[in-house]
């Protein structure tokens, strides 16, 4: 790609700080801003036991102690946006593991809050709708979604008080490719390949699927904005069951998949429902519909020999 090109597609005045840039969301979001032309900034934990993936114009930054150091980072990056995607995810927890998913969640979180707001730069974080059951404003569904929703309370104050100028995008459920993470759209196309039988509770919840694609498009849509607007809901909008989903990749795969319905229990406060978390108008759509991204998967698994 020409430099001419590459300034071109730059939609950012300064450098862009990704925090949680290990994570799935965060490799794919570096990648496609390093291609726009972005100066981008990663800044992951030192000894992650996910690879290091990032192309090699992103700068990344190993913190030991991300609360102690990220300070320093930011005032040495200077950034024009942060986006801020670094979490500790758990549907339960054991009482060993309180304290780094607070940590994690709610300290560092408001440590990026704080530097961003020093640094006169925009705040873009991403939040669950598992912080709002059955599209209540505040209802968390776990102890992961209550300390989401604790830092966005901390974030409201850095707005108020301490001019921050910050942005939400509340995430449903997303899949594509590059997902170490063993999440369902993985764990059908695995056994789809395998043929293994795969034990699933009573597949009646709903899942709302988004590709990685739309919802990195979805955050940048969001940092180029006029600030100030309600959050933005990241979903496909078409709801459907786990036993419509594995129906879905039994049909995209042509292979059957030997689920066991009912032999796992399901976990409190699922969406067994509709959820409608109220958020902005904009121009974001899905561009890419379930079907085609999870062709595009089993695609890549059999041109990757698996």
């Amino acid at each position: 790609m020409s430099e001419t090109v590459r300034d071109a597609d730059r939609r950012f005045a300064g450098p862009v700080l990704v925090t949680g840039a290990n994570g799935f969301i965060g490799r794919h979001l570096c990648s496609h801003l390093a291609a726009a032309g972005e100066n981008v900034h990663a800044v992951v934990r030192e000894g992650s036991s996910r690879v290091l993936a990032h192309r090699p114009e992103v700068t990344v930054h190993a913190l030991q102690d991300s609360n102690a150091e990220y300070a320093a980072v930011s005032a040495a990056v200077q950034p024009d946006v942060v986006f801020h995607l670094a979490t500790r995810y758990a549907p339960s927890h054991a009482p060993e593991e309180i304290a780094d998913m607070v940590g994690a969640n709610v300290t560092f979180g408001t440590t990026v809050a704080d530097a961003t707001a020093r640094a006169g730069a925009r705040l873009v974080h991403a939040t669950s709708a598992w912080q709002h059951y059955a599209g209540a404003e505040y209802s968390p569904v776990s102890l992961y979604a209550a300390t989401k929703q604790a830092l966005c309370d901390i974030v409201r104050y850095f707005t108020e008080a301490e001019g921050l100028v910050a942005d939400e995008v509340c995430l449903f459920d997303t899949y594509g490719p590059r997902d170490d993470r063993r999440k369902l759209v993985w764990l059908l196309l695995e056994h789809a390949a395998s043929g293994a039988p795969l034990p699933m509770s009573s597949g009646h919840q709903l899942v709302d699927l988004s590709h990685v694609h739309d919802v990195v498009a979805a955050l940048v849509q969001v940092a180029t904005r006029p600030p100030g607007q309600a959050r933005l809901v990241v979903r496909s909008g078409d709801p459907l069951t786990i036993r419509a989903l594995a129906a879905l990749v039994e049909r995209v795969t042509g292979r059957a998949i030997d689920t066991r319905w009912d032999e796992r229990p399901a976990r409190p406060r699922e969406m067994e429902k509709n959820w409608v978390v109220a958020g902005a108008r904009t121009s974001w759509r899905p561009q890419i519909d379930l079907a085609t991204g999870v062709f595009r998967l089993w695609e890549e698994r059999r041109g990757a020999g698996d």
